[in-house]
């Protein structure tokens, strides 16, 4: 901490496990420079995977730098560019800080189309990359300042490749090999902290310690993630080593949506309640389309909903479908709910609001035909057919499909995590239309 508090170059990387205070130091460090940034500078942005997760982590926490340097600030309100702001009071002059979420692209676009003084990422690995490319030229343009925060990723995504990669590593004795081995350090301006659970979590016991360790098997992708932080594929992936984005996800604009053949929404059910927490299991609503006799399945949109009750889930949803029900009437066909959620399945009949689109229980299995093993198999022969697509509106399913890992007898290895949720809506979305679906057999 105290190392980064006194680095001054341009852009820092916090990257590490779960529970280790980079998001603590982050809102220090960013505290600092709105403490001591000249008169002139006065605009600074925190970007987060949406502004719910901004709300929670930044201004509802006790612990977050806005609740720790209470006496600096005003209270925080409404922003006219579709987020938070707030006044800080600095060593020279009034701050504005406005806090968006990646998943706008109008707010982020507009903040980020002005002249921002100082850039905070929170969690790299859940941002849109477009707006990551976007912070991160505007960044070295204005030649402000820049910190970010992550977790482990998946070794192709994106942030890693196109800059973390090129970050002077400090601390190296610290850095497992894997991050090191993927390091060019070829931009000194640039410089890269790794924290663990070893060194840079006082504040956790040895039982707390080991309790986290726990939580996820060894070999797992949140086992890299959370608990060593670093980035690499799961071993056992079911998923990852077919998926290539340059063939399996497609711009949501580049979709021809009136050739679609059918679309359908796909529910899974969990019951938790913060849509930011991956580890538990979430109520998952996936939009799937189907060009002409299923030749391709594309998922085109995914969404976590809040777990709160069956009326909230039903209006959730209706209120997002919306758009896609108004033009596409006679596409839309069905609501497909997890079979074992009889009463969420007849209430959502009930109060259907779009009496066009019929309200279903899922196919989950069928003689011998259709199993949890076939299923994800059948996910790996479209893979490599290159039939299952995602938009870059369903990038949280995509991801969570190259993290997902397969049991001994071939099915999806279910950890009990929002990933196996996003998994389970697009298998209801294969196991509709099995019939179809196979009898297809290639691109």
């Amino acid at each position: 901490m105290e190392a980064i508090m006194k680095d001054d170059a341009q852009i820092l990387f916090l990257t590490g496990a779960t529970g280790c205070s980079k998001s603590l130091v982050a809102g220090h460090k960013f505290t600092d420079w709105l403490l001591h940034a000249p008169e002139k500078e006065s605009q600074f942005y925190i970007i987060c995977e949406n502004i719910g997760t901004g709300v929670r982590n930044l201004l509802q926490n006790p612990d977050s730098f806005y609740n720790l340097f209470d006496f600096c600030r005003e209270e925080y309100k409404a922003s006219k560019e579709g987020g938070i702001q707030f006044i800080f009071h600095g060593l020279h002059g009034n701050k504005t800080v406005y806090i968006v979420g990646a998943d706008n692209k109008t707010s982020w676009s507009k903040i980020l189309g002005s002249n921002p003084d100082g850039l905070w990422l929170e969690e790299l690995s859940v941002l849109h990359i477009d707006c990551i490319r976007e912070a991160m030229g505007r960044a070295i343009s204005r030649r402000c300042k820049l910190i970010a925060t992550t977790n482990g990723g998946l070794p192709t995504q994106e942030f890693y490749i196109e800059f973390v990669n090129h970050a002077k590593v400090m601390f190296k004795e610290t850095v497992p090999s894997i991050e090191l081995a993927e390091m060019t350090e070829d931009k000194p301006y640039m410089h890269y902290y790794h924290f663990n659970m070893e060194d840079d979590a006082p504040h956790l016991t040895e039982d707390e310690r080991e309790k986290l360790k726990e939580l996820y098997p060894e070999g797992s992708f949140y086992y890299y993630s959370k608990i060593l932080g670093v980035r690499g594929f799961a071993e056992g992936a079911a998923y990852a080593k077919l998926m290539d984005k340059s063939k399996h996800l497609v711009p949501f604009e580049m979709i021809e949506l009136s050739n679609l053949w059918e679309i359908n929404l796909y529910v899974d059910v969990g019951s938790n309640k913060n849509p930011d927490d991956q580890s538990k299991a979430s109520t998952i609503a996936t939009l799937v389309g189907y060009s002409k006799n299923c030749q391709r399945i594309i998922i085109l949109e995914c969404w976590v909903v809040p777990a709160t009750s069956h009326d909230d889930i039903i209006k959730t949803c209706e209120d997002h479908i919306e758009w896609w029900w108004f033009r596409y009437m006679q596409k839309f066909r069905k609501i497909v709910i997890d079979s074992a959620e009889n009463i969420l399945i007849n209430t959502w009949r009930n109060k259907n609001k779009y009496k066009t689109i019929t309200v279903k229980g899922s196919v989950k299995s069928y003689k011998n035909l259709i199993t949890l093993v076939t299923r994800c198999t059948l996910k790996q022969q479209l893979l490599l057919q290159q039939r299952l697509l995602w938009t870059t509106h369903a990038i949280n399913n995509y991801n969570a499909h190259t993290r997902i890992l397969i049991a001994d007898d071939g099915s999806e290895l279910d950890l009990g995590v929002q990933d196996n949720d996003m998994g389970d809506t697009v298998a209801y979305g294969l196991t509709e239309k099995w019939n179809d679906i196979t009898t297809e057999t290639r691109r």
